[in-house]
């Protein structure tokens, strides 16, 4: 219809565009459009193709941020909810009235959908990413980290072939960005994918994405195959590109399957398309030096067709009768079966259902499952679907998905329905156990939206799929994550399951303790001045940083890692103001994990150039980085920021390397190594054998002898303590903090905080115990990554910080313990050897090195 009118439409949106100079979405919507014009989601009526009343949708549609990293897209997907890239909220019109629901986060510029609702995206130097299953089917848990690889995954390769030479890139004196021949290699500007699904190409072109890559001024094909509901891409020719131009201003950035079938690309023709808040000197010169800037007002749109295939005929579907626009959800061309759902479900007549029920029970040929996904998702639109639907549907489908798509339109249903609907689609849910993935996978997701109904029940049939399916982590993270504040009643029930689903329990485990953790992280949450800079910090994050890292921190995926407990970001406070002022690269180890590309980019850049942010600026937003989500570190001063910006200008435009990071931070510690005579120190307990052997204190347990300790005589209050270990497996061992031996107490016993070394099948190293007081004051039953990152058979790196009732430990790089306690401020540090009580224990070594210790 747009097409038909497009003269009116043009000049009712040349109306619009002249006062919203940031437009960053239209979609058509019912009698009217949806419009995105940041920070605001407007619903403007169309009156005869003029602008009539002016709706507000949602008014933090797209709140700080520069044009690269704000949402826009805004795809109707095949569930009735619309869909924006750079953006974690989802709409829906129901009733005349504008819902807002929350989903994953996803992509850069533009998102797309494949026949059954999957979307894919991408981000500049991603070719394309995309999503396994359909949106939202995996519930958030944020006291589980999910390690399943199904949303936002790589789906091909960033390889990139171009016509030309490609010297106007922002980055293009970097060896890894241009070839020894001046041409791009790797995607550095991917944007507007598509999932082409038109009818005009050759059957091998249907369900390819076509992905924008104007710095290189290509047009990408990515040939796409799903195996059992995992979504995998290839390129499809050998060193050169589905589309690709000579002209340096070809800026191909958006792309749609047409009505007629073809393919439509959107070209903004510019010289430049970087935007100034990341432009690089060396591009400001190619710009003044080649006159790239102008002119900025070429832009075309072109139809690419296969020669050998007619057009399809133009649409008419706003005038097609209500039969016709259900005879349409069988075209072959998805651009027709899609907005004949749209149409459908904005109408919302009654005089479409008996249709659309005789096309879920009577459709016939090759795609009848993809047609009934349709005619199923139209009937939950109107409002009209029910559970005998459902059950038919199910009993009748010939493939996975479309079993899935039943069981998915079933967690939609269960927020309108009654108590007797509920206590039927639960009883459906039930029915409909499965071994195919992708219906396991909806199947668990469906269930926990059924909770309320009857939740023992719910559990009894999690558990049972957990015994099935314990050994594939994905079945287990979307099992724990729907279980957000019910983690402690779940593993009640979950303990008699302990042998069965291990996996299963040890998750659950986990949430529990991060659940546990809330109150400790709300003890330590900053006040006063502190808190202001950290809430001035959050908008500047989300501008400037979590268009990588992600809004919660767990970072993105081909982008960049989680910022949840890293220790970069939460140990030496000038170590995270060097990274954003002056940027990374290479591989560089998280949580104890390596990360480098394709997990992530290889390039973080600096931002000691954007204006905006200033010393205060900058302090703000790292203090919000160290004290968001699970984080909790010291504040960032202003004053820290600018004597790290004056002490490195010299390294400005010069990337760090983690090797940089760790040379740049040792500077300020005290050795805590002692000679060979053990000077400064002192045993105490018992008298297992000390001595120091080429700079390694070595620890060796004896015979009849209670638990020993070479004990500082000097006592600590606020510091940071690191060192390195290496134990015998057999024995387990620690290091004392804050500790006494006093006289008045147990005759002098030493007691206080102990550091655990634990090489047993336990993995409680880091946790903190309170010899001869109280016990295990923080275990590690629910951190696995703590109790994975211990080497039984090498060294361990231990990092202990002690500011205050904040007790802190990290092994290897991973955090261990986090814990608030006041029962002791100041105390000596020492090397335990624990009392040995078989023969075969005896001898048995422990060896410290690499001991010191910054006070703070």
């Amino acid at each position: 219809d747009c097409f038909a009118e497009a003269a009116r439409a043009r000049a009712a949106a040349a109306d619009i565009i002249v006062v919203n100079t940031h437009l960053y979405g239209i979609h058509l919507a019912g009698d009217g459009i949806l419009l995105a014009e940041p920070p605001n989601l407007w619903f403007v009526e169309n009156n005869d193709y003029a602008p009539g009343q002016k709706t507000l949708v949602d008014s933090t549609y797209a709140i700080g941020g520069n044009p690269e990293h704000q949402p826009n897209g805004l795809v109707y997907a095949i569930d009735n909810w619309i869909y924006s890239a750079k953006s974690d909220i989802r709409y829906r019109r129901r009733n005349g009235a504008w819902e807002k629901d929350s989903t994953e986060y996803r992509g850069q510029w533009g998102i797309t959908q494949d026949d059954w609702g999957r979307l894919f995206y991408n981000h500049n130097s991603a070719t394309l990413l995309g999503d396994n299953v359909p949106p939202n089917t995996f519930p958030s848990n944020p006291n589980h980290g999910a390690t399943h690889d199904n949303i936002g995954r790589p789906k091909a390769p960033n390889r990139v072939y171009t016509r030309r030479i490609n010297p106007g890139v922002n980055r293009a004196y970097r060896q890894a960005t241009l070839g020894d021949d001046g041409r791009l290699t790797t995607v550095t500007g991917a944007c507007g994918p598509v999932v082409f699904r038109g009818d005009q190409f050759p059957a091998s072109h249907y369900g390819n994405a076509f992905v924008m890559e104007p710095t290189g001024n290509v047009v990408m094909r990515v040939a796409l195959s799903d195996e059992d509901g995992r979504v995998s891409g290839a390129a499809p020719y050998e060193g050169r590109e589905f589309l690709s131009a000579t002209d340096e201003r070809f800026r191909p950035v958006n792309a749609y399957t047409g009505p007629d079938g073809a393919l439509y690309v959107v070209d903004m023709y510019r010289g430049v398309i970087q935007h100034v808040t990341y432009l690089t000197d060396y591009l400001k010169r190619q710009i003044d030096q080649r006159g790239l800037e102008d002119p900025i007002d070429l832009g075309r749109i072109y139809r690419v067709r296969s020669a050998g295939n007619p057009l399809g005929a133009p649409p008419r579907l706003r005038t097609a009768s209500t039969d016709e626009l259900v005879q349409h959800l069988a075209h072959p061309n998805g651009w027709w079966r899609d907005t004949a759902q749209r149409l459908l479900v904005e109408r919302g007549g009654a005089d479409a259902v008996a249709a659309l029920r005789d096309l879920l029970q009577a459709a016939t040929g090759a795609n009848t499952d993809r047609t009934r996904a349709h005619a199923l998702w139209t009937l939950e639109g109107i409002g009209v679907l029910n559970v005998d639907d459902l059950r038919d549907t199910y009993a009748t489908a010939r493939t996975p998905k479309l079993r899935a798509a039943v069981l998915r339109v079933a967690s939609e249903l269960v927020e309108q329905a009654g108590d007797d609907e509920r206590a039927a689609l639960l009883d459906f849910v039930v029915s409909s156990d499965s071994d195919q993935r992708e219906v396991v996978l909806q199947r668990i997701a469906t269930l926990h939206s059924l909770r309320l109904v009857d939740a023992p029940r719910v559990d009894d049939e999690l558990l049972r799929t957990a015994v099935k399916q314990d050994a594939n982590a994905e079945f287990v993270d979307a099992i724990v994550g729907g279980l957000y504040g019910v983690e402690e009643a779940f593993q009640q029930r979950a303990d008699a399951y302990r042998q069965s689903a291990p996996a299963l329990y040890a998750a659950v485990e986990q949430a529990r303790y991060s659940a546990q953790t809330r109150p400790m992280l709300a003890a330590l949450a900053l006040v006063g001045e502190a808190a202001e800079r950290a809430e001035r910090g959050r908008g500047l994050f989300n501008t400037h940083c979590a268009a990588c890292h992600g809004r919660d921190g767990r970072g993105l995926p081909a982008l960049a890692p989680t910022l949840r407990g890293s220790s970069w970001l939460l140990q030496d406070v000038e170590t995270p103001v060097r990274i954003a002022l002056d940027g990374l690269t290479g591989p560089i180890r998280v949580n104890g994990r390596l990360v480098a590309p394709p997990e992530t980019q290889d390039v973080m850049p600096g931002l000691r150039a954007t204006s905006e942010l200033n010393d205060e600026n900058l302090a703000a937003l790292l203090t919000y980085a160290r004290n968001a989500w699970t984080n909790r570190a010291p504040e960032v001063l202003p004053a820290t920021v600018a004597a790290v910006r004056a002490t490195t200008q010299a390294h400005e435009g010069d990337l760090y390397t983690s090797a940089d990071l760790v040379a740049a931070r040792d500077a300020g510690w005290t050795s805590l190594v002692p000679g060979a005579d053990l000077a400064g120190w002192q045993q105490l307990g018992g008298s297992a054998r000390y001595h120091v052997e080429d700079d390694v204190v070595i620890g060796t347990t004896v015979a009849d002898s209670p638990n020993s300790f070479l004990a500082t005589e000097r006592h600590y209050g606020d510091f940071i303590l690191e060192f390195e270990v290496l134990v015998d497996s057999l024995i387990n061992s620690g290091v004392q903090i804050r500790s006494h031996s006093l006289p008045e107490y147990q005759n002098g016993r030493v007691h206080g905080y102990q550091v655990e070394i634990d090489p047993s099948d336990r993995a409680w190293s880091a946790g903190i115990y309170d010899e001869s007081r109280r016990g295990w004051l923080f275990d590690l039953r629910g951190n696995p990554a703590a109790r994975a990152a211990f080497d039984r058979d090498g060294w361990n790196h231990y990092r202990v910080e002690a500011r205050g009732a904040h007790l802190r430990t990290w092994i290897n790089g991973v955090l261990a313990a986090d814990l608030i306690d006041d029962m002791t401020a100041t105390g000596f540090i020492a090397l335990q050897v624990h009392g040995v009580g078989s023969p075969e224990l005896v001898g048995r070594q422990i060896r410290w090195r690499n001991i010191r210790i910054k006070e703070l």
